[in-house]
């Protein structure tokens, strides 16, 4: 709670006191007001936290820019209320520890919120969280739903719960066995996996082959798979373990009629000698895909080439992933009154019932009816038969159902549980 000083009449107290709380005054006696660490008259400063090194770094190359992009963009257009939205980053190197230490840096460099995007953030939350740091991202795990101070216009794992929507879109495209290839070393997979799997049995798709795929040779994994008769591949996994079962079950002569990954939105893959390996499958996506033209779309891709030029294609998830993380902490900052605190700031955000990111995301979210929704829409694009682009499935975003809660994960998803931490995002 800041206090307040008298600086001339009641009025006027009263109005400064509303707004922001005391500072202190300056030697001509003129007193000063500050609002919460990182606000200042004209600035605003957020912190920027992900992995630009180590194991994952790849997936997350595109983050930084987008956000800086729309932060300029904003800043172009007079900022928030009169301030400047500045940055300050971080590299969390793909690790948890890391992540801790630069998330408490960035704290004590000043960053009024910070801007998450990452695979590592299991440590950094509970003390995020007891700080009352608003943390603003993707949400790579599903305790982001555990800390009211965390925000997320995405949540694809859970728990507890799975939807329909991955099992009604293998059945709309032929597939009636499916294999599911996981990374046991990350948590993300293991839930992802359990996810799809109930997902397809929702559909009437049974999953003949699930397990988990480290240290066992390709080639012994895609026999093992193609024994099975499975029709459908969904890859748990990151994207080049996955292109790798792709090349070698067409190299053996059973290519997969349907083959489906959460990674890998990225025209930079198609323009690598991997294109044809990935041609026919499918990615589906939290946001509506930019090939569908929107005016969001256009407006993305035109702030993208003035303020973030080193990032080419922009096409690549990362870049929106950090663009619509930007938009999200700059609606929050909307709710708020000349000088925002913390804690309002989380209830401010906490408050909108209605953010779609200016028309990206496929449907509306209300932040006040709970965390840790579920995604229950996608937008499926699919690699063009040549493999140098993206192509739009369906007339619209496919929206399904929640399945009921399982009681258990499956035999093989809890004995690789047993030795995963809690960190890992192949969803980006």
């Amino acid at each position: 709670m800041f206090r307040s000083k008298l600086i001339g009449t009641a009025l006027a107290t009263a109005a400064l006191v509303s707004a922001c709380g005391a500072g202190g005054s300056t030697q001509s006696g003129t007193a000063t007001w500050t609002c919460a660490p990182g606000v200042t008259d004209d600035e605003i400063t957020v912190g920027v936290l992900y992995p630009d090194s180590g194991a994952m770094s790849a997936q997350y190359t595109g983050y930084r820019s987008g956000v800086e992009a729309r932060m300029a963009e904003q800043n172009a257009a007079g900022g928030v209320g009169g301030r400047r939205i500045t940055t300050i980053w971080r590299d969390d190197e793909s690790n948890a520890g890391v992540n801790l230490r630069a998330a408490k840096d960035l704290v004590t460099a000043g960053a009024f919120a910070i801007l998450e995007h990452t695979a590592y953030s299991e440590q950094s939350a509970p003390w995020l969280d007891q700080q009352h740091i608003p943390v603003v991202g993707v949400a790579d795990q599903p305790l982001w739903a555990d800390h009211p101070n965390m925000f997320t216009y995405t949540y694809v794992t859970d728990d507890t719960e799975a939807t329909t929507t991955l099992g009604q879109f293998v059945q709309s495209r032929g597939g009636t066995r499916a294999a599911l290839i996981i990374t046991s070393a990350t948590r993300a997979s293991l839930l992802y996996a359990e996810s799809a799997r109930r997902s397809l049995a929702a559909a009437g798709i049974p999953v003949v082959f699930e397990e988990p795929i480290d240290g066992i040779t390709m080639p012994d994994v895609v026999g093992r798979i193609v024994r099975t008769g499975a029709d459908t591949l969904v890859a748990a996994t990151s994207l080049d373990i996955y292109i790798g079962a792709l090349i070698t079950a067409a190299e053996r002569g059973h290519p997969f009629g349907t083959a489906v990954s959460p990674a890998g939105y990225d025209m930079r893959v198609l323009a690598s000698g991997l294109r044809q390996a990935l041609a026919g499958t499918y990615t589906p996506l939290p946001f509506t895909a930019l090939e569908r033209g929107l005016p969001a779309h256009r407006d993305y891709l035109s702030a993208m080439t003035r303020h973030a030029p080193e990032i080419q294609p922009p096409s690549q998830q990362s870049a929106v992933n950090g663009w619509i993380s930007a938009d999200l902490f700059l609606r929050g900052l909307r709710t708020q009154g000349h000088c925002p605190t913390r804690d309002s700031y989380i209830r401010g955000l906490r408050g909108v019932t209605d953010y779609d990111a200016g028309g990206l995301l496929t449907q509306k979210i209300n932040f006040s009816a709970g965390q840790g929704q579920l995604d229950r829409c996608a937008d499926f694009v699919r690699v063009s038969a040549t493999g140098d682009v993206f192509e739009v499935v369906e007339p619209q975003p496919r929206c399904g159902e929640l399945v009921p809660a399982a009681p258990a994960v499956t035999a093989a998803t809890a004995a690789a549980q047993d030795g995963a931490g809690r960190s890992g995002h192949l969803l980006t």
